[in-house]
């Protein structure tokens, strides 16, 4: 038997199918426009730049990795076809496209007005080359038809590498030829030397240092300094303090100086550990220590001798004896501002005690004499001294100094107490001194050194105090 709809039902089903074909049509409309793919071929990415730079990258070593962003300026959604390193996988550049790993993605899809975020790491095989050397290559992106690309550029540098806690043979010689780059420590043993030869440059990975027992000869000059940084090259790294651990010298080491030196970005720049007759020696010439965690030189009953050499931006002491030890400080600025850090403890501090959690680890007179120097920071009193005792003594003179508690005990001999000397740009490690400085010509000769830390003659009546001569040019 047929049945029939009544013509109210059949009313019924006719709005039923509309409003059904209503929403499809509407839910069809409605898809966001941005997840709507266009095929135009002038819909182009957006890059962030058009190369990736790399600073110099030691071989084997790798690099840090760089970050690119990529963006659909588009209202609609792209395509992307295809991303990839052109060298693919014998290229020395490494991709990881939305945390993907690379060399090559096909069918990447991008909303209108969204971004993508490709990372992109170095690593270059050795070759012979001594100097540093380009390489290069190019992120390919291949959208509607179109090829947009992004330059990858890196400066490869051969070194030395040292690991494993190597030891050096009995007359080591490193040189500029390459670098060297240590991985955990390098030791010189009692009766040995190793010699560092001018322009040369000693890089450190974290918690790395070199030990010396027998005995460290680096022999800078002023237009090849020798440097001790860090491995890490990139902007962030250049003046990011305690990348390093430093330069030990540990008891017994003899006759070690370093000349025309640069060192940074370390815990401690120089560290001296003496034991009982055992006392380790350090001469300084010319040298430059900045940007420390903890501090410049730290000396626990060695001797130190610094000339025409610098030290600032430690976090803690510039320069310290405890315990005992010999110091000499002669043509030598320690302008500890400290740009880096909120500094507690004065910048230069001896004490025949060294003391740890309220316990004495070691004892010893201590013998300080301070010449021509200017010993200042930011600190109402950068000075500070344990009680004397014995044969302890301590001699400043024709010195500047940044100091309240010990300003009667200092205004003599020639000295400038809280006397600002005057610097051209203390906050970007110029420690020049001005014209005007009041540090000009309050010096006194003293045998053997007629130059300063940048090799300027001295004045041989009346040089200036601290490590720089004032520049009249």
């Amino acid at each position: 038997m047929a049945h029939y709809l009544s013509s109210a039902s059949w009313r019924l089903w006719l709005q039923s199918l509309a409003l059904v074909c209503l929403v499809g049509w509407w839910m069809s409309a409605c898809t966001p426009r941005d997840e709507e793919f266009t095929p135009d071929a002038s819909a182009l990415l957006r890059l962030e730049a058009d190369t990736v730079l790399f600073d110099t990258v030691f071989t084997e070593v790798g690099s840090v990795t760089k970050r690119l962003k990529v963006y659909n300026p588009n209202k609609n959604a792209i395509r992307i076809s295809e991303i990839k390193v052109g060298g693919l996988g014998n290229s020395p550049f490494q991709l990881f496209i939305n945390g993907l790993p690379g060399p090559e993605l096909q069918n990447v899809e991008l909303r209108g007005n969204d971004s993508l975020l490709i990372l992109v790491k170095a690593t270059i095989n050795p070759n012979a080359q001594e100097q540093p050397f380009l390489v290069n290559d190019s992120i390919l992106f291949l959208t509607n038809g179109n090829q947009q690309k992004v330059k990858l550029v890196a400066y490869g540098q051969n070194a030395t590498y040292y690991q494993r806690n190597y030891l050096t043979s009995p007359a080591e010689t490193w040189t500029a030829a390459k670098a060297h780059v240590i991985y955990d420590s390098v030791t010189v043993p009692t009766g040995q030397t190793l010699t560092i030869q001018k322009g040369s440059q000693v890089h450190f990975h974290r918690n790395a240092k070199i030990k010396v027992l027998g005995t460290l000869k680096v022999e800078g000059e002023h237009e090849k300094r020798v440097l001790f940084q860090q491995v890490r090259k990139e902007e962030q790294y250049r003046n990011a303090p305690g990348q390093w651990q430093g330069l030990e010298f540990l008891p017994g080491s003899q006759n070690n100086v370093i000349s025309y030196a640069e060192l940074k970005n370390a815990v401690t720049g120089i560290y001296l550990r003496a034991e009982g007759s055992n006392v380790p020696q350090v001469t300084l010439r010319h040298s430059f220590l900045k940007n420390m965690l903890q501090h410049g030189a730290l000396s626990l009953g060695g001797n130190v001798r610094l000339e025409n050499s610098i030290i600032t931006n430690c976090a803690e002491y510039a320069i310290a004896g405890l315990g005992g030890g010999r110091y000499e400080i002669v043509f030598s600025t320690l302008a500890n501002y400290a740009n880096d850090f909120i500094r507690l403890t004065p910048s230069f501090v001896f004490d025949e005690q060294y003391v740890v959690n309220k316990e004495v680890l070691k004892q010893g007179n201590y013998v300080l004499t301070v010449v021509n120097s200017i010993l200042w920071g930011r600190q109402e009193d950068e000075l500070k001294f344990g009680d004397m005792t014995g044969s302890s003594s301590r001699t400043i003179r024709n010195s500047f100094l940044k100091t309240k508690t010990y300003k009667a005990e200092f205004d003599t001999n020639g000295n400038r107490i809280n006397v600002d000397p005057l610097f051209r740009d203390a906050s970007k490690f110029d420690f020049q001194l001005i014209k005007l400085s009041p540090a000009n010509a309050v010096g006194t000769p003293v045998p053997g050194i007629a130059v300063d830390y940048e090799n300027k003659p001295r004045d041989a009546q009346k040089p200036d105090a601290g490590a720089l001569e004032v520049d009249y040019q």
